[in-house]
């Protein structure tokens, strides 16, 4: 089903898992980013109400159909068709939101500063781009360890997942697979794109074991599969999630020119489209689905999905102040590129599209991937944690202005032509004002020629290798009785290989 109709699932709450992270005391940086009036921002939901309404959507799962029909849509069973009434459309958004408004402190607070800092994610592909290779590589359980070994060492990573899917276990089964060794050896939350049913049940119990009795928090990325339409292997997961008492949340990728309209309008109703069905499934079950904004649009020569197009930004604003209006937090596809390896291209796409989408108060996707979804790669990985720490160090701490910051009686004892350098005000505020990067250069060009001249992909890779060399192969995280109920389930799952054939669920209508 490759990213279309996968899902991802955190399993325990942010840590940030660095013990010299302390909650920022400075005021922070607050924007003000709109692109759209509230006439054009009412437009777009008309216009997403008239197309639920008189298009609807293709829905393929008996269940969701026969609760949609009794809360008023009017169902085509032959066809798995709904079209949803406005009136059940805006109750699941008065359900999902509680009627709140989100405030500039919001936005901050849980689309840029979670924790109190900025932070990145990483993200999950079939192939695995080595340093300076000239062609792609499956990825591999080695792989996926030495990923998980990175994310956990790497600060400004919030959490982990599997970088690669292991091509060297049984197909049907990389998913899971990925979750069993992220339980085993993260030290920070974890997620994985879910391919089956049987993977969902099973990275449930996963995660019950981990959790020792404590109730974990999972939740399912429910991801449309075409335009307007959510497939029933999809449609069976969230429902598997929701019914064992979790959640699952949307990640509406339209694509401009592919299953949304070519013009940012359209892609912005569709994308809305997506949103709203989700959370009117969610309503019906009683549980709550947010709002996203990880649309795209699609490079019209090369027809493949573009993660670095200006375009993105757009978009992102205008996700931003849509998802805002009905009362949720917004996040955004963006610090990504199009370039297939860490250059100019990428660094440029990146940093443009990462600090527009803080200023406008939303976090951003996946990080690690190179290209649009062309592979993931661990020195790309290091390079994202080391503009993420840029990123943090503005807008965490903003700038302190009291008397000591102001350093009147500093400037008057060094006086005219005096030195700072040496004054003790310096010394005992350097390291709170001054950012050091781990990879980035700022030394001379004859001190840079000095060190090998190398350019930042080769210190990330030289970074890379240095964690490597210190923490893999890592310790399991959990305990030996708890690694051997999962190395128990894992090897039942092996032996089953029949129970993860997704055409078990496939949508039959009614004779």
């Amino acid at each position: 089903m490759g990213v279309f109709g996968a899902g991802r699932l955190a399993s325990r709450p942010y840590d940030p898992h660095m013990s010299d992270w302390e909650e920022p005391s400075v005021k922070q940086i607050h924007a003000k980013i709109e692109i759209l009036s509230t006439e054009e921002i009412e437009q777009i939901h008309s216009a997403t109400l008239e197309v639920l309404a008189t298009v609807g959507c293709h829905l393929p799962h008996r269940r969701v159909l026969d609760r949609l029909k009794a809360a008023g849509a009017e169902v085509d069973y032959a066809t798995a068709r709904a079209k949803l009434p406005p009136r059940l459309v805006e109750d699941a958004i008065r359900h999902a939101t509680g009627g709140r408004r989100i405030t500039p402190e919001d936005k901050f607070r849980a689309g840029v500063l979670r924790g109190g800092h900025v932070g990145i994610s990483p993200g999950n592909q079939a192939n695995i781009v080595d340093y300076q290779a000239t062609a792609r590589r499956q990825g591999t359980t080695e792989d996926v360890i030495k990923g998980i070994v990175l994310c956990n060492e790497l600060p400004y990573v919030r959490s982990a997942m599997p970088l690669v899917t292991p091509a060297d276990v049984p197909q049907v089964m990389g998913d899971l697979y990925g979750y069993y060794l992220c339980a085993l050896y993260s030290k920070k939350p974890y997620g994985v794109y879910i391919m089956t049913p049987e993977s969902a049940r099973q990275i449930i119990r996963i995660a019950g074991i981990v959790a020792g009795g404590e109730p974990p928090h999972l939740s399912y990325l429910l991801e449309p599969n075409g335009a307007l339409s959510y497939d029933d292997f999809s449609l069976e997961m969230a429902l598997t999630f929701a019914e064992a008492g979790h959640g699952f949340h949307v990640g509406p990728m339209a694509m401009a020119g592919l299953d949304a309209p070519v013009t940012l309008a359209g892609t912005l109703v569709m994308q809305n489209a997506y949103n709203l069905i989700a959370n009117a499934i969610a309503y019906l079950w009683g549980t709550r689905c947010g709002w996203s904004g990880s649309a795209h649009t699609m490079d019209l020569r090369s027809s493949l999905c573009s993660f670095g197009s200006p375009n993105q930004v757009l978009i992102g604003f205008a996700a931003v102040q849509l998802g805002n209006w009905y009362g949720f937090e917004v996040g955004a596809n963006c610090a990504l590129t199009d370039a297939c390896v860490p250059d100019f291209q990428g660094g440029f796409e990146k940093g443009m599209s990462a600090i527009a989408m803080l200023l406008a108060g939303a976090g951003y996707g996946a990080q690690g991937i190179v290209g649009a979804d062309q592979g993931t790669s661990f020195e790309q990985l290091v390079i994202d944690n080391e503009w993420a720490s840029a990123l943090d160090h503005i807008f965490s701490r903003g700038v302190e202005v009291n008397a000591e910051t102001l350093a009147v009686d500093v400037i008057r004892r060094v006086g005219i032509l005096g030195n700072f350098l040496a004054d003790e005000h310096t010394v005992r505020h350097m390291r709170d004002t001054y950012w050091r990067s781990t990879i980035f250069n700022y030394e001379s060009w004859d001190a840079w020629m000095a060190k090998g001249g190398k350019d930042v992909y080769a210190r990330a890779h030289e970074r890379v290798k240095e964690i490597l060399a210190a923490h893999y192969p890592p310790e399991p995280v959990v305990s030996e009785p708890v690694r051997r109920e999962l190395d128990a389930l894992i090897a039942d799952a092996m032996a089953h290989p029949e129970r993860f054939q997704a055409e078990r669920y496939r949508y039959q209508p009614p004779a």
